[in-house]
Protein backbone atom coordinates (compact mmCIF):
# COMPACT_ATOMS: atom_id res chain seq x y z
CA UNK A 1 0.00 0.00 0.00
CA UNK A 2 1.66 3.17 -1.13
CA UNK A 3 2.16 6.11 0.90
CA UNK A 4 0.81 9.17 0.13
CA UNK A 5 3.77 11.82 -0.23
CA UNK A 6 4.38 14.32 2.78
CA UNK A 7 3.16 17.76 2.21
CA UNK A 8 5.27 20.54 1.50
CA UNK A 9 5.06 23.65 3.26
CA UNK A 10 3.79 26.69 1.34
CA UNK A 11 5.77 29.47 0.70
CA UNK A 12 4.79 32.39 2.43
CA UNK A 13 5.47 35.68 0.59
CA UNK A 14 6.35 38.17 2.66
CA UNK A 15 4.72 42.11 1.37
CA UNK A 16 6.81 43.79 -0.98
CA UNK A 17 6.36 46.20 -3.68
CA UNK A 18 7.13 43.41 -5.82
CA UNK A 19 4.26 41.32 -4.67
CA UNK A 20 1.72 44.70 -5.20
CA UNK A 21 3.23 44.67 -8.48
CA UNK A 22 3.46 41.05 -9.24
CA UNK A 23 6.89 39.52 -10.95
CA UNK A 24 6.75 40.54 -14.71
CA UNK A 25 5.45 44.50 -13.56
CA UNK A 26 8.07 44.89 -10.72
CA UNK A 27 10.80 43.63 -13.23
CA UNK A 28 9.63 45.92 -15.81
CA UNK A 29 10.65 49.02 -13.42
CA UNK A 30 13.65 50.51 -13.85
CA UNK A 31 16.42 49.52 -11.79
CA UNK A 32 17.13 52.47 -9.83
CA UNK A 33 13.27 52.36 -9.19
CA UNK A 34 13.48 48.92 -8.12
CA UNK A 35 16.38 49.80 -5.93
CA UNK A 36 14.84 52.58 -4.35
CA UNK A 37 11.90 50.60 -3.18
CA UNK A 38 13.31 47.35 -2.41
CA UNK A 39 15.64 49.51 0.14
CA UNK A 40 12.83 50.94 2.17
CA UNK A 41 11.79 47.30 2.94
CA UNK A 42 14.81 46.48 4.64
CA UNK A 43 14.29 49.10 6.97
CA UNK A 44 17.50 51.82 5.52
CA UNK A 45 16.63 55.48 5.84
CA UNK A 46 17.70 57.90 3.20
CA UNK A 47 17.64 61.50 2.72
CA UNK A 48 16.84 63.12 -0.71
CA UNK A 49 16.93 65.99 -2.12
CA UNK A 50 15.55 68.13 -4.88
CA UNK A 51 13.70 70.93 -6.34
CA UNK A 52 9.99 71.12 -6.34
CA UNK A 53 9.42 72.96 -9.64
CA UNK A 54 5.66 73.23 -9.34
CA UNK A 55 3.68 73.59 -6.18
CA UNK A 56 0.06 74.48 -6.81
CA UNK A 57 -3.04 74.47 -4.84
CA UNK A 58 -5.72 75.66 -5.97
CA UNK A 59 -8.41 78.06 -4.01
CA UNK A 60 -9.92 74.68 -3.19
CA UNK A 61 -6.77 73.15 -1.87
CA UNK A 62 -5.71 75.40 0.09
CA UNK A 63 -8.91 74.97 2.24
CA UNK A 64 -8.62 71.59 1.86
CA UNK A 65 -4.67 71.95 3.20
CA UNK A 66 -5.67 73.81 6.39
CA UNK A 67 -8.71 71.72 7.23
CA UNK A 68 -6.38 68.91 7.03
CA UNK A 69 -4.17 70.70 9.49
CA UNK A 70 -6.70 69.21 12.13
CA UNK A 71 -5.42 65.24 11.43
CA UNK A 72 -1.90 65.70 10.61
CA UNK A 73 0.58 67.61 7.79
CA UNK A 74 -0.39 65.03 4.97
CA UNK A 75 -0.63 68.49 2.24
CA UNK A 76 1.48 71.05 1.23
CA UNK A 77 0.22 74.90 2.65
CA UNK A 78 1.48 76.87 -0.07
CA UNK A 79 2.03 77.23 -3.98
CA UNK A 80 5.20 78.10 -5.30
CA UNK A 81 7.50 77.32 -7.88
CA UNK A 82 11.33 75.92 -7.51
CA UNK A 83 10.90 75.54 -3.69
CA UNK A 84 13.81 73.54 -2.45
CA UNK A 85 13.28 70.07 -0.67
CA UNK A 86 14.38 67.31 1.89
CA UNK A 87 12.37 64.36 1.83
CA UNK A 88 13.56 62.12 5.13
CA UNK A 89 12.50 58.23 4.31
CA UNK A 90 12.38 56.30 7.21
CA UNK A 91 10.65 52.98 9.30
CA UNK A 92 8.01 54.08 11.39
CA UNK A 93 8.23 51.27 14.17
CA UNK A 94 4.66 51.79 15.64
CA UNK A 95 2.94 50.57 12.20
CA UNK A 96 5.90 48.74 10.57
CA UNK A 97 5.42 50.91 7.48
CA UNK A 98 7.92 53.37 5.89
CA UNK A 99 7.32 57.22 6.97
CA UNK A 100 8.07 59.82 4.05
CA UNK A 101 8.62 63.35 5.97
CA UNK A 102 8.80 66.12 2.92
CA UNK A 103 10.29 69.47 4.19
CA UNK A 104 8.93 72.14 1.89
CA UNK A 105 11.01 75.93 1.97
CA UNK A 106 8.98 78.32 0.63
CA UNK A 107 10.23 81.58 0.17
CA UNK A 108 9.94 83.95 3.61
CA UNK A 109 7.77 81.13 4.49
CA UNK A 110 8.40 78.66 8.31
CA UNK A 111 9.59 75.37 7.15
CA UNK A 112 6.16 73.05 5.89
CA UNK A 113 6.48 69.62 7.04
CA UNK A 114 4.63 67.39 5.32
CA UNK A 115 4.37 63.76 6.95
CA UNK A 116 2.55 60.13 5.82
CA UNK A 117 3.38 56.82 6.16
CA UNK A 118 2.46 53.90 3.58
CA UNK A 119 2.30 50.15 5.07
CA UNK A 120 1.49 47.36 2.55
CA UNK A 121 -0.35 44.90 4.78
CA UNK A 122 -0.72 41.58 5.37
CA UNK A 123 -3.31 40.81 2.53
CA UNK A 124 -0.56 42.54 -0.12
CA UNK A 125 -2.45 45.63 0.02
CA UNK A 126 -1.21 49.24 0.00
CA UNK A 127 -2.51 52.56 2.28
CA UNK A 128 -1.04 55.63 3.51
CA UNK A 129 -1.84 57.15 6.64
CA UNK A 130 -1.68 60.52 7.61
CA UNK A 131 -2.57 60.71 11.02
CA UNK A 132 -5.90 60.42 13.88
CA UNK A 133 -6.74 57.34 11.42
CA UNK A 134 -7.34 58.83 8.24
CA UNK A 135 -5.92 57.01 5.24
CA UNK A 136 -6.34 55.90 1.64
CA UNK A 137 -6.19 52.68 0.05
CA UNK A 138 -3.61 53.10 -2.85
CA UNK A 139 -3.27 50.92 -6.11
CA UNK A 140 0.14 50.39 -7.49
CA UNK A 141 1.35 50.20 -11.16
CA UNK A 142 3.94 49.96 -13.39
CA UNK A 143 4.25 52.41 -16.67
CA UNK A 144 7.22 52.81 -18.70
CA UNK A 145 9.31 51.90 -16.22
CA UNK A 146 7.78 54.00 -13.55
CA UNK A 147 6.25 53.23 -10.17
CA UNK A 148 2.58 54.70 -10.09
CA UNK A 149 0.10 55.09 -7.20
CA UNK A 150 -3.68 55.66 -7.42
CA UNK A 151 -5.90 56.42 -4.67
CA UNK A 152 -8.88 54.03 -4.41
CA UNK A 153 -10.82 55.19 -1.17
CA UNK A 154 -10.19 57.54 1.53
CA UNK A 155 -11.07 55.95 5.01
CA UNK A 156 -11.12 56.88 8.98
CA UNK A 157 -9.95 53.84 10.71
CA UNK A 158 -11.68 53.46 14.77
CA UNK A 159 -10.40 50.76 16.55
CA UNK A 160 -10.04 48.09 13.67
CA UNK A 161 -12.80 49.52 11.50
CA UNK A 162 -12.31 51.46 8.36
CA UNK A 163 -14.93 53.68 7.68
CA UNK A 164 -15.15 54.76 4.37
CA UNK A 165 -14.99 58.71 3.34
CA UNK A 166 -17.57 59.43 0.09
CA UNK A 167 -15.41 60.87 -3.00
CA UNK A 168 -17.06 64.14 -2.93
CA UNK A 169 -15.91 64.51 1.08
CA UNK A 170 -11.99 64.14 0.26
CA UNK A 171 -9.75 66.14 -1.31
CA UNK A 172 -10.11 63.82 -4.77
CA UNK A 173 -8.11 60.99 -6.69
CA UNK A 174 -4.52 61.83 -5.53
CA UNK A 175 -1.96 59.69 -7.92
CA UNK A 176 1.83 59.99 -7.27
CA UNK A 177 4.72 58.86 -10.01
CA UNK A 178 8.45 58.68 -9.78
CA UNK A 179 10.19 58.05 -13.07
CA UNK A 180 13.72 57.40 -13.46
CA UNK A 181 15.50 60.23 -15.55
CA UNK A 182 18.76 58.63 -15.05
CA UNK A 183 21.30 56.80 -11.90
CA UNK A 184 20.52 59.34 -9.97
CA UNK A 185 18.03 61.49 -10.51
CA UNK A 186 14.04 60.65 -10.51
CA UNK A 187 10.92 63.07 -10.87
CA UNK A 188 7.89 62.99 -8.85
CA UNK A 189 4.66 63.75 -9.90
CA UNK A 190 1.60 64.61 -7.41
CA UNK A 191 -1.73 65.33 -9.04
CA UNK A 192 -5.23 65.48 -6.51
CA UNK A 193 -8.75 66.18 -8.95
CA UNK A 194 -11.93 66.44 -6.97
CA UNK A 195 -14.99 65.11 -8.94
CA UNK A 196 -16.52 68.38 -8.50
CA UNK A 197 -13.92 71.42 -8.01
CA UNK A 198 -11.32 69.86 -10.56
CA UNK A 199 -7.67 69.70 -9.90
CA UNK A 200 -6.91 70.82 -6.43
CA UNK A 201 -3.09 70.18 -6.00
CA UNK A 202 -0.42 69.75 -8.45
CA UNK A 203 3.06 69.04 -7.58
CA UNK A 204 6.40 68.30 -9.93
CA UNK A 205 10.12 67.84 -8.84
CA UNK A 206 13.34 66.04 -9.56
CA UNK A 207 15.18 64.67 -6.46
CA UNK A 208 18.21 62.66 -6.13
CA UNK A 209 19.73 60.89 -3.00
CA UNK A 210 22.07 62.72 -0.43
CA UNK A 211 25.14 61.20 -0.19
Amino acid sequence: MSKNPPLLPVEKISPSYESLLGKSAWSRLRPEIRQRFDATQKNKSTIYEGIMEEVFLSGAGKVFAQLCRLIGTPLALHSGSNVPITVKVYPDKKTGGITWDRFYYFQNKKVNRVKSTKLIQQDSKLIEIVGCGFGMHLKVTEEEGGLHFTSQRFFCQIANIKIPIPHILSPGITKVSQIALDKENFQFNLTVEHPILGYVFKQRGTFKEKL
